[in-house]
């Protein structure tokens, strides 16, 4: 009888017995876009600012200031710069009091800009190991590192230091794969194929 029922269900989706039909939903592609090798910002791997069209490294103003121990939420030099870090708006809690070309760790040991990942992991311990692993942030080039470079982008690749909360995105469609070969063809990447 059960056997029955469902070849009655069946036949009747078939032969559309309920006359309607049903609308197939076709998603939008994905644009191309949305999958850029490129960082959501510039991360500043030197410490340099351009300042009235000139370049200046960090020390080249510091270097003749002495250092403030009383943190500010105004600076003149840096008016570009607003602290949104949580506990950690004072500037000191992430530069050297004595090389403002270096960053430091939670021991106040030095860390260059291009190192500024192990600054954060002071404070973000779970979410740096994520990092580590896969998890959390982005990777370029190649998963599988037998078939060439895993190239992970630093913290600051995505997230401003001084305000590292992501701004939200708007997520990819779903995905259609009737349109996926479409897809495919206007993609740019190194392999197409997905073993």
């Amino acid at each position: 009888f059960i056997a029955l029922v469902f070849l009655f269900l069946a036949a009747s989706f078939l032969m559309n017995v309920w006359g309607e039909k049903r609308e197939i939903i076709r998603h939008p592609l994905t644009n191309p876009e949305d999958f850029t090798k490129q960082p959501v910002r510039e991360a500043r791997l030197e410490p340099k600012v351009m300042q009235d069209g000139y370049m200046y490294r960090c020390n080249d103003c510091h270097d003749n200031i002495e250092p403030s121990t009383v943190q500010k939420s105004f600076f003149s030099a840096h008016s570009d710069i607003i602290l949104d870090h949580g506990a950690n708006n004072y500037c000191l809690t992430c530069h050297s009091i004595n090389n403002r070309e270096m960053l430091v760790d939670i021991n106040k040991n030095e860390i260059s800009f291009a190192q500024s990942h192990q600054t954060c992991l002071q404070c973000h311990g779970p979410i740096y190991r994520d990092w580590e692993n896969g998890v959390h942030g982005r990777m370029n080039d190649f998963w599988d590192s037998n078939k060439g470079e895993v190239r992970k982008l630093t913290c600051v690749a995505c997230h401003n230091p001084h305000q590292p909360k992501f701004q939200l995105m708007q997520p990819a469609p779903a995905p259609n794969i009737q349109n996926y070969r479409d897809f495919l063809e206007h993609l740019t990447i190194k392999e197409q194929s997905h073993e």
